[in-house]
């Protein structure tokens, strides 16, 4: 990898690790984040890096190979679903005796919603109808909205480059693309996995990718967590795979969110773990070094991993 490659990466890690900082220290999600959200340099330098990493360097890697490629699995994965019988396959799998109702494409086109997009990857696929979405968008095509605290309700509200608010029942796909790492409480990463459930069209399609150069075993322990989360919100994971860099998931919505009391919902939470937060992100490297609760095969060192983050 270039040295302006390590560079950009370097830009981005800081950032997960400053805010992971400042959760440790004070506790206190809302503040953090919101303090986080006004850092407007700190947000514009991030969104810049990642767009040059995704466009100068991982698309190099996509070209070269394909098949280590989370835009390329995602695609392969919505055309298959949506195209080739398999949206129909897994309603007969459910053996389920519901009125499923009928997933309308209009002019198919298949609904996406990519939050935490950057640069609008998905753009290049004419079947996609996609609102892109970012904290900080780093393209004209996305646009700007905090997930966390968008308003949901009937309709799907634009004001100019700012998303006000989100339409339930919408969208046939909504994608999380290394986005749930990004936040430092397992809380945020369930809220925004609750809000896609309200999102989606049933039978809509929730993908989740996370990075990991690991082998697949090695992080088997924390995507076994995740998925039992999900399926306490409705969601059921109908497939997977490991790329070279990335846990790569989806999840079909199979129901109505059910009623979940406090105790529950703070069980489910506590299941949208990552490795990181059992230790506390020194400003040294060395420092992250000290595990806690997990053997050293089952901790993945997560956005430290993302492609060609490796020297």
């Amino acid at each position: 990898m270039s040295n302006d490659g390590k560079i950009l990466a370097d830009v981005v890690k800081n950032v997960h690790k400053r805010l992971r900082q400042e959760f440790f220290k004070t506790g206190d999600m809302e503040s953090v984040w919101t303090n986080h959200c006004k850092n407007v340099s700190c947000l514009k330098k991030y969104a810049s890096s990642m767009h040059k990493l995704a466009t100068e360097h991982w698309e190099q890697l996509r070209i070269s190979n394909p098949a280590t490629s989370r835009i390329n699995w995602t695609w392969s994965f919505l055309q298959y679903y949506f195209f080739a019988g398999g949206l129909q396959l897994h309603r007969h799998k459910s053996n389920s005796d519901a009125e499923w109702p009928k997933l309308v494409l209009k002019e198919q086109k298949i609904t996406v919603l990519d939050v935490g997009s950057c640069y609008n990857p998905f753009e290049e696929y004419e079947e996609l109808d996609v609102l892109s979405i970012d904290l900080c968008p780093a393209i004209e095509s996305v646009y700007q909205c905090d997930f966390l605290k968008v308003t949901l309700g009937m309709s799907t509200v634009i004001d100019g480059q700012n998303v006000l608010s989100l339409a339930t029942n919408q969208f046939h796909c909504i994608v999380f693309s290394f986005l749930l790492e990004y936040f430092p409480s397992p809380s945020q990463r369930w809220t925004c996995c609750e809000k896609a459930h309200l999102l989606l069209l049933r039978e809509g399609i929730l993908i989740i990718i996370t990075p990991d150069s690991k082998a697949a075993h090695s992080n088997a322990r924390v995507m076994r967590s995740w998925r039992e989360a999900l399926s306490a919100i409705g969601f059921k994971r109908i497939k997977y795979e490991k790329l070279q860099h990335a846990h790569c998931m989806a999840f079909r919505k199979n129901s109505v969110e059910p009623e979940l009391n406090d105790e529950d919902r703070e069980l489910l939470t506590s299941k949208m773990y990552i490795p990181q937060d059992f230790y506390y992100p020194s400003d040294s490297e060395n420092d992250e070094k000290d595990e806690i609760k997990f053997t050293v095969a089952e901790l993945a060192e997560g956005f430290t991993n993302l492609p060609m983050f490796d020297e």
